[in-house]
């Protein structure tokens, strides 16, 4: 598979929801062959009325499990990566400005099928990262459930 872009780092959110494990692995085949970075981010978005570095316990066990497992499908994949946890205000800033930090050449999302008022909804986050990423977006929608 010839490769459009030169990836070096791959920056993956996850949220804990059903496509992660698909979009991880997707993450490390793609990062195989050009032996690129791969980044795996959980970012837990703060409540205006807290401070942004305020201890928000339940989602950071959560987050906690969420990048143990990303950790234990690179392993079976044989594919490093990187995990973190960050917090900001809005998912969408949070995941654009950690892909200016690090530098990264391709951010791969993983999306649910969901309806909204009957409607298939992207949701705020998508579209934020879609429009202010200074990099490549790879999107990828989880099967749509039966209605």
């Amino acid at each position: 598979m010839p490769h459009l872009v030169k990836t070096k780092r791959i920056l993956v959110p996850v949220g804990g929801n059903s496509v992660d494990e698909e979009v991880i692995r997707l993450a490390c085949v793609l990062a195989k062959k050009p032996k690129a970075q791969v980044y795996i981010v959980y970012v837990i978005e703060v409540e205006r009325s807290l401070p942004l570095d305020a201890q928000v316990d339940s989602e950071t066990r959560k987050a906690e499990v969420v990048l143990a497992n990303a950790e234990d499908i690179g392993a079976e994949e044989h594919c490093e990566m990187e995990t973190d946890l960050l917090q900001a205000r809005e998912a969408g800033p949070g995941i654009v400005d950690e892909a200016i930090e690090r530098g990264v050449d391709l951010i791969i999302m993983g999306i649910k099928y969901k309806r909204h008022l009957g409607a298939f909804d992207l949701g705020k986050t998508v579209p934020y990262v879609l429009k202010e990423a200074p990099c490549h977006v790879l999107l990828y929608r989880g099967h749509a459930s039966p209605k």
